[in-house]
């Protein structure tokens, strides 16, 4: 997991002027600062929106915040490193993290599925094919990849008592055969998907992606929590709503 912290530290003459209204200028402070925090997330989001190709809500919505409090006037935004609870293969943090720092891709769950049947080599990454489904996104439909999986017989872990190809709705649907591994040579390049006369290519079987830095998520919030017409705005605004409030 990778963070930011937000603080106030540049504001002399403001931070003084809150240190002397006591627990209410501690109050203030943290309102101030989850403020900012809040400008931050939406210049995440922005960046978000120019470092992916049309990046999902899921995405988008990946940036967490811990808020500051009167007694810790400090806030983090951080990004999910917890699944979406829809069977989604990896958390935010795994797609970030080349982005920001660059690098290789992790490995995807149904990767290591493939290579556990030998399908897929243990050198090689999946990508989506020409006969792919696509979703609004562009990236490989869902319902595709679970049906890929349940014809290769990779949708369960090694050593499960259930065998996808094998289940009634698989073959019902024919998925336990329509899919297979083509090779060049002996080579295995890919999985292909016939149904009846018809067949393409879904998944091609290529080297590891490596990424360069395109989205600096450290520089981004810098930028949020060093602007100092910001920072006074917020603090205006957090000073009249503690005076307000008593």
């Amino acid at each position: 997991m990778f963070s930011a912290g937000l603080a106030l530290t540049d504001l002399d003459d403001a931070l003084a002027a809150l240190k002397a209204m006591g627990r209410d200028g501690n109050r203030a402070l943290a309102l101030a600062i989850n403020e900012i925090a809040g400008e931050g997330v939406k210049a995440l989001q922005a960046g978000a929106h120019s470092a992916f190709d049309r990046p999902t809500p899921f995405t988008l919505n990946a940036f967490r915040v811990q808020y500051a409090k009167a007694s810790s006037p400090e806030a983090a935004i951080w990004v999910k490193d917890e699944k979406d609870g829809a069977g989604g293969q990896q958390a935010p943090e795994a797609w970030f993290e080349p982005q920001v720092y660059g690098g290789a891709r992790r490995v995807k769950r149904s990767e290591y599925r493939l290579r556990e049947i030998g399908a897929l080599p243990s050198d090689m990454f999946i990508a989506p094919g020409p006969g792919a489904r696509l979703d609004a996104y562009g990236n490989l439909s869902r319902g595709h990849m679970q049906q890929i999986m349940s014809g290769l017989g990779a949708d369960n872990p090694m050593g499960s008592t259930m065998v996808a190809t094998q289940s009634r709705r698989s073959l019902a649907k024919g998925h336990a055969k329509a899919f297979f591994v083509i090779k060049r040579g002996k080579k295995p390049i890919g999985i292909a998907e016939r149904r009846g006369k018809s067949m393409s290519v879904v998944l091609l079987f290529v080297r590891q992606p490596s990424y360069s830095r395109r989205f600096d998520f450290h520089k981004i919030v810098r930028q949020v929590a060093e602007n100092d017409a910001l920072a006074e705005a917020a603090i205006d605004r957090a000073v009249l709503k503690v005076g307000r409030s008593g």
